[in-house]
């Protein structure tokens, strides 16, 4: 297994890097042997958390411009305010110019004001995801496309430019828990069925390893290997060297300044990685025995020189184990 790291888009008060400190750590992270670098989207600020207001295949392509050869990603991109059609030409000429592979984790959103800014209906988001990730699967696939959707039609479209390897799509969401149990909705699990894996969105093991068995089985009834299918886990974490009180202290603190209105700082603790650092090391080794190909972690903290001593207690005390 191998770590990602997440690009600290919000590390100021408009949660954006002043450029020069956002090159400066997409550079240090290659240089590190970081996986991949990714970012998180929304397009206002949500009420759970403090998150990146960038335009994502933008700000990838600017990181990708910036570094030599490590993988760029989205995760994830909120795929039902976009065409898909659009997604998948920026997509390729992204690809096409770095010379390097781009995923795309693709989630639907949440947040209404995003989809009332952009003239989306926001009980049509499940409708239109699934339409526009088969969309932008078979563009990626096939040599020409004519598809007939009730969001989006093309007809003998080819995409340019053409590209041998295509971007890798990673299919974002999870379960939810009701009262007979958490339950991971068919609607969901579909999702899978135009994706290269999945994208796991932070919370506890139990949940994120239960969910992976829901899909699994679906994937098997589906004549699909489910070891063969990517699996990718988003992971928040501020990392404290030393032990007891004081680093859930400093944890929680640096949680707590993240975190919204609507969410207390007892649900970061529960759902985004804590602990030592033999306890978050532990908790990665699970990801890797479940058989995750890659974790990124995102560091915590709204001051850029702190996420670059984050990315360097990342790399000196966890990344010397999965690699």
């Amino acid at each position: 297994m191998q770590l990602g790291v997440g690009l600290p888009s919000f590390a100021s008060e408009t949660h954006a890097l002043p450029p020069h400190r956002f090159e400066e750590y997409a550079r240090t992270a290659e240089a590190f042997g970081f996986a991949g670098t990714w970012l998180i989207e929304h397009l206002v600020d949500p009420p759970t958390y403090a998150s990146s207001l960038l335009d994502p295949l933008s700000t990838l392509s600017y990181v990708a411009g910036a570094t030599d050869a490590i993988p760029v990603g989205t995760s994830v991109m909120l795929l039902p305010l976009r065409n898909p059609v659009m997604v998948a030409k920026r997509a390729a000429t992204i690809q096409h110019l770095a010379g390097r592979r781009l995923t795309l984790g693709l989630g639907t959103g949440y947040v209404e004001a995003e989809f009332d800014a952009v003239g989306v209906p926001m009980e049509e988001r499940s409708a239109r995801y699934l339409e526009a990730i088969e969309l932008l699967w078979r563009l990626f696939h096939e040599e020409t496309v004519t598809f007939d959707g009730e969001f989006y039609s093309v007809e003998g479209f080819r995409l340019e430019p053409s590209l041998g390897r295509p971007p890798r799509i990673l299919a974002g969401g999870g379960g939810h828990d009701t009262d007979e149990g958490r339950r991971v909705y068919r609607s969901v699990k579909s999702r899978l069925d135009y994706a290269d894996g999945w994208i796991a969105a932070p919370g506890p093991l139990e949940a994120v390893t239960g969910d992976w068995a829901s899909f699994a089985r679906y994937l098997e009834s589906a004549g699909r290997d489910p070891d063969a299918v990517e699996k990718v886990a988003l992971q928040y974490l501020h990392l404290v060297p030393g032990d007891g009180e004081a680093v859930a202290r400093a944890q929680r603190n640096a949680y707590r300044e993240m975190l919204g209105p609507e969410r207390p700082v007892e649900y970061a603790m529960e759902n985004w990685l804590s602990g030592t650092v033999a306890e978050v090391r532990e908790a990665l080794a699970t990801y890797e025995r479940e058989g995750f190909d890659e974790v990124i972690l995102y560091p915590v903290t709204p001051d850029p020189a702190a996420a670059e001593r984050q990315l360097r207690r990342y790399r000196d005390r966890l990344l010397p184990d999965f690699e």
